[in-house]
């Protein structure tokens, strides 16, 4: 094993002791061109690939949804999770028109205060941590 090591040691020298010029600024602004091209191509390669697993995923699921509960209730869930949500959106309209914007003003403004403030709470133990 350390044969291999210092027979890796000896060829690096030997390369590095080669005189070869300095790459032009062509190449290498292209290189990196490249480089970054095909970092995208892989970045979306990867994209595509998650999508279509979760496309797949999500027939499979339909797929055993209709087989295992009739379409019929099926539906009907649907159709009662939508009107649960419309009440509900209903309700925080009523509350949003029926509460003054000077109590909304003060309540955003005390919630991002108690945020920051525990954001620095954090941050400073954390330094101290570090320390």
């Amino acid at each position: 094993m350390s044969r291999r090591a210092d027979e890796s040691d000896e060829l690096t020298s030997l390369l590095q002791a080669l005189p070869a010029p300095e790459p032009s600024a062509e190449l290498l602004a292209g290189a990196r061109r490249r480089y970054l091209e095909a970092i995208e191509a892989r970045d979306r390669r990867a994209v595509f690939t998650g999508l279509a697993a979760a496309v797949v995923g999500l027939v499979v699921i339909a797929t055993l949804l209709t087989t295992t509960v009739e379409p019929a209730a099926l539906i009907a869930w649907l159709a009662e999770a939508a009107a649960d949500l419309a009440r509900w959106a209903a309700g925080v309209g009523v509350v949003i028109d029926l509460v003054p914007p000077s109590i909304w003003t003060s309540v955003l403004l005390g919630s991002t205060v108690s945020v920051l403030s525990l954001v620095l709470i954090a941050r400073a133990r954390s330094l101290t941590l570090l320390k």
